[in-house]
């Protein structure tokens, strides 16, 4: 190798991920979120022939609000945010500077003025 230093002869230096490990996880998350998206879809497709959602707060009807690959039931009135069976793990799988982004895009009435 010579004077060549590791970092520059391009080779792995331990405890550093390389770019392939980095696309491997990247990929195999998104494979898992698709799978889990589908799996939830299913279930929920099932309950649809059941009446629509009630807030178990305040009784108002809860609507859907899809944020990324996550559907989230939201109250209007009391502004409850509700998960379906499953969905906690994908919110919970979002980056945590998305979080925030995402109850701002399901309650607008919450955002900074």
């Amino acid at each position: 190798m010579g004077s060549e230093s590791f970092k520059e002869a391009g080779v792995w230096e331990p405890n550093k991920p390389s770019q392939n490990e980095n696309e491997y996880f990247a990929k195999r998350d998104a494979e898992w979120l698709k799978e889990r998206r589908a799996m939830l879809d299913t279930e929920r497709a099932a309950k649809t022939a059941q009446p629509s959602l009630e807030c178990p707060r305040c009784q108002a009807r809860l609507e859907e609000r899809v944020y990324h690959t996550v559907r989230l039931d939201v109250c209007p009135k009391c502004h409850g945010l509700w998960l379906d069976a499953g969905e906690l793990e994908m919110v919970l799988h979002m980056p945590s500077g998305e979080l925030l982004s995402a109850v701002n895009a399901v309650d607008p009435a919450r955002r900074p003025k």
